[in-house]
């Protein structure tokens, strides 16, 4: 079952506490401002039709974080670990300072759903739909938003 995002912000949030301190136009800044917009639970709802199992993160926490695992070249354990422990990834990902990783295991869950969906790319066509309209990004990921290295992070 597709986890949901609370609309609260926690009185310890990383964004709101430390999102001043994020290069301003960056990937990490960006997502923190966008990552609702980019990544709705309206997008995924078909990779989770059923309403069974226990809650999963939320859609957005996820796609941020594949975004920035692709970015930085991650394997799964180092991008659970860095969601875990490094505060501009917890502000990209709307995570309060304390709030706590998961197992690297559930990255490769989503991309597997991803993949045997209609919109495998879903994720980064999102990401390349908001950097078109805004050039928040531009000239500083092109190599990583190019489209073959954003196909074959989401076939793997």
């Amino acid at each position: 079952m597709q986890g949901r995002a609370d609309p609260q912000r926690e009185i310890l949030d990383v964004e709101s506490v430390a999102g001043h301190l994020l290069p301003e136009g960056g990937v990490f800044a960006f997502l923190a401002v966008h990552r609702g917009e980019l990544f709705a639970e309206e997008l995924f709802a078909d990779l989770f039709v059923t309403r069974r199992g226990r809650l999963l993160i939320p859609a957005d926490v996820i796609a941020s974080v594949i975004v920035l695992q692709t970015l930085n070249g991650l394997s799964d354990e180092a991008a659970a670990e860095a969601v875990t422990f490094e505060l501009r990834w917890k502000a990209a990902c709307g995570l309060a300072v304390t709030a706590k990783g998961f197992h690297p295991t559930t990255l490769t869950y989503w991309r597997r759903r991803l993949a045997n969906s209609a919109q495998p790319n879903r994720i980064f066509d999102a990401v390349k739909e908001v950097v078109a309209a805004t050039g928040v990004l531009t000239g500083k990921t092109r190599r990583a938003l190019d489209s073959t290295v954003l196909d074959d992070a989401v076939a793997t």
